[in-house]
């Protein structure tokens, strides 16, 4: 199925149809340096839920949100998840596709990115050390914290323990993909996870794709947990799709950027 994109808004294209080439560039992450770049991606149904009835966020995307989940997942070197959501959603090592791995070897980077789970009790399943189709994809670390002794990860996964405690902080997680070469960082959920990175004030990009459904309900959010103090983001672009979604990328607000 081939999907149209028009460009709404985006410097150097508004108006205009866009390629799956172009759309590439439009979500590259920028330049850095050493400084990591934090990305969330979610999508969204017209009433605010991030979930199906299912309780996946696949039952509720879309044609053009799949292509903007890959192309993301293409220009990442992490994959950054909560254990539940890798539950609920399997996720496995990751194992992209011949066009991913071409578009990875443009920018000079590894064949597949790295997957790093969040995860307090490590109870994940057995085959999240491998791809899908037993390949062995790209490497997966756990993240846990260093408080309890007795904790084993998969086979073919990789446990990082963090601190001394069993909670760790969104920015320990970071420096610790950061300490690995890992800077440009996708974060797919959960909504606590994409919660803990806000109130720590790491988030330098969410990407939301809005689905054309309305499903009621009292499904997730993007967000789970306590009330943050509001945090402003400027609008880098919104493409429109001949599927009815709608693709929004905001990066941090400009008054509100730390740091190079």
């Amino acid at each position: 199925m081939t999907i149209n994109y028009r460009v709404l808004l985006g410097e150097g294209h508004p108006g205009r149809s866009v390629s799956t080439a172009e759309l590439a560039e439009l979500y590259r992450h920028p330049t850095t340096g050493n400084r990591p770049w934090v990305r969330t991606n979610f999508v969204s149904t017209l009433d605010g839920a991030a979930q199906g009835p299912d309780g996946r966020s696949g039952s509720i995307n879309t044609a053009s949100d799949r292509m903007v989940f890959a192309l993301q997942r293409a220009m990442a070197d992490v994959i950054m998840v909560g254990a539940g959501t890798a539950r609920v959603e399997h996720y496995r090592a990751v194992d992209l596709e011949p066009w991913q791995h071409e578009l990875r070897a443009e920018f000079g980077m590894t064949p597949d990115p790295t997957l790093a789970i969040v995860s307090r009790s490590c109870g994940l399943p057995a085959d999240l050390g491998t791809a899908s189709d037993q390949v062995p994809g790209g490497p997966v670390l756990i993240l846990t914290g260093g408080g309890s002794e007795g904790r084993s990860a998969p086979d073919g996964t990789e446990l990082v323990e963090i601190g001394d405690d069993d909670l760790v902080g969104a920015a320990d997680l970071i420096n610790v993909l950061a300490e690995r070469g890992l800077y440009r960082v996708l974060c797919e959920g959960g909504p606590h996870l994409s919660q803990e990175l806000h109130a720590a004030g790491l988030v330098d990009e969410i990407c939301l794709t809005l689905s054309p459904l309305v499903i009621g309900g009292d499904a997730s959010r993007t967000t789970a947990g306590t009330m943050l103090d509001p945090e402003s983001y400027d609008l880098a672009h919104c493409i429109t799709a001949d599927d009815q979604s709608l693709l929004l990328r905001y990066t941090r607000s400009r008054q509100q950027v730390v740091g190079p």
